[in-house]
């Protein structure tokens, strides 16, 4: 149904796939009750049911989403101090109205919306891990990879770091758990299609990813941690007629290029 008065119309779904390799060692926090003597008090987050670690889709979507906004220079730094913490703040762009806000979505509180938030980042799971029934993959060659090189029901490793109070050169050491480097992961982004130019916002998306290769995911980026790279990516485009029950076919626009492939070549694929 055609939205009156923004005359939006669901065309269907662009569907991203990609491998996340850890180029680093990954450190995306988790939470735990409580800590025992000697124990880790930095760990990674994970599947609770399976103790199996993965990439939560909010913390990839917001940092692919807080570095457009740097780029795009939507970010505002004309802020009060923070008494409290004597450092100035930035603002968020909440306008509602830019790619990024059409793209990532916006707060409830803006004055003015560009119709559905078009980007959907589910959870990054180990390659393989996940089934396409939606099973659990216990066998999946990344978790076989990680038992064979850590041990038995063990996928991430310790990493100790000591800070050093730079007036006494006093040693604090700091136990922080990381995912491995070369541990791969699977994404899939879904972008949603209401307006004839949404084809053309899809260009943010792939530029976001570009950042975020050069920058770092999750904790400890400034000493090392957090490199990735998306590899093997995948676009194909899902029209109407699926969600209606006919018999028609994802069609394929990418296969198995780099970010930066799909960039250069981005008015050749979605023209």
């Amino acid at each position: 149904m055609t939205n009156q008065n923004h005359d939006y119309n669901f065309q269907g779904k662009i569907i991203i796939t990609a491998d996340i390799r850890c180029v680093t060692g990954l450190h995306i926090g988790g939470t735990e009750e409580g800590f025992e003597i000697g124990g880790v008090d930095n760990i990674v987050i994970k599947d609770p049911l399976t103790g199996i670690p993965y990439i939560p889709g909010s913390s990839l979507k917001g940092k692919m989403r807080s570095l457009l906004e740097w780029a795009e220079v939507r970010v505002s730094t004309n802020t009060k101090l923070n008494e409290k913490t004597n450092s100035w703040e930035c603002k968020p762009c909440e306008c509602g109205k830019c790619d990024v806000c059409i793209i990532f979505g916006s707060s409830a509180a803006s004055s003015s919306k560009e119709g559905p938030t078009r980007l959907i980042v589910r959870d990054a799971y180990p390659k393989g891990f996940i089934k396409d029934d939606g099973t659990r993959n216990f066998e999946a060659e990344q978790i076989k990879n990680w038992e064979q090189t850590l041990g038995e029901k063990i996928y991430t490793e310790l990493k100790t770091e000591n800070v050093i109070d730079r007036i006494t050169s006093a040693a604090n050491p700091r136990t922080m758990e990381r995912v491995p480097a070369d541990s791969v992961f699977t994404v899939e982004m879904v972008f949603d299609l209401y307006k004839n130019d949404d084809k053309a916002k899809l260009k943010k998306v792939f530029e976001a990813m570009a950042l975020l290769e050069d920058s770092n995911l999750g904790g400890g980026g400034s000493r090392g941690s957090g490199k990735i790279k998306f590899e093997c990516v995948k676009v194909s485009e899902r029209k109407l007629d699926y969600y209606q029950g006919k018999k028609e076919q994802d069609k394929d626009i990418v296969k198995d290029k780099t970010v930066y492939e799909i960039l250069q070549d981005f008015d050749k694929f979605f023209k």
